[in-house]
């Protein structure tokens, strides 16, 4: 089944923009990585393979969060160790950049959550010529992004195919698993493995919380129509 381009349920972070809405160029991917791999970010900043992972978890999952609510999180900065900016205009740059990408994964996944495409991180290793696809930075940055808002995310939880579905992203994700889980992410062939099944996994998830997403969108709509009326 492939998502519908219709559905409202999740809508782009400036609804008047439709440039806002166009998903950014390998030029804007690029300065976008840069700026994060950059001194002028902090220690803790999510690098762009984290971000993308943390961005997907918040558009796939029940509720669409304000900026408010998940930007702090990209930097996370401590109290001396803080991404600082050129100028207010630079500031502005990357925030409408990672606002871009944001509505980029919603494009994707209305237009056919089949087609998504992860940004995931390649790895080489000494005496092996083959470069591997690697989604454990990703994952962390989906597992975070489901952090933000556990309480949630419960529905799925209680899933009985919800381990399953999950299970990729939580081998190469979750900071801490079993020894027996462990030897599952050990080579690098087991690892590339399992990010394959990755855009299956964020297809499964986000067509799971397509009912519910447009559940609390009518009634949000409902909401505010009942204000509106005069009394």
């Amino acid at each position: 089944m492939i998502g519908d381009p219709s559905d409202s349920t999740l809508s782009p972070q400036e609804p008047n923009s439709l440039q806002m809405m166009a998903p950014l160029s390998e030029e804007e991917m690029d300065e976008l990585d840069s700026f994060l791999l950059s001194d002028a970010a902090s220690d803790e900043t999510m690098m762009l393979d984290c971000l993308d992972g943390y961005l997907t978890a918040i558009v796939s999952g029940p509720v669409m969060l304000k900026p408010s609510e998940w930007l702090p999180k990209v930097w996370e900065p401590t109290t001396r160790d803080e991404s600082t900016f050129d100028t207010l205009a630079q500031a502005d740059r990357i925030t409408g950049l990672i606002m871009r990408h944001l509505n980029g994964i919603i494009w994707s996944l209305q237009r056919d959550p089949d087609a998504f495409e992860p940004v995931f991180d390649t790895a080489v290793y000494p005496d092996d010529p083959q470069e591997y696809s690697d989604g454990e930075m990703w994952t962390y940055g989906y597992m975070t992004g489901i952090e933000l808002q556990t309480n949630n995310w419960n529905v799925f939880f209680d899933e009985p195919n919800s381990a399953v579905v999950l299970r990729p992203i939580y081998l190469l994700g979750a900071e801490e698993v079993t020894p027996k889980d462990e030897a599952l992410t050990e080579t690098p062939v087991q690892r590339e493995e399992l990010s394959n099944q990755i855009p299956a996994c964020v297809a499964w998830i986000y067509r799971f919380w397509q009912p519910y997403r447009r559940a609390v969108a009518e009634r949000s709509i409902a909401t505010s129509f009942q204000r509106e009326i005069p009394r």
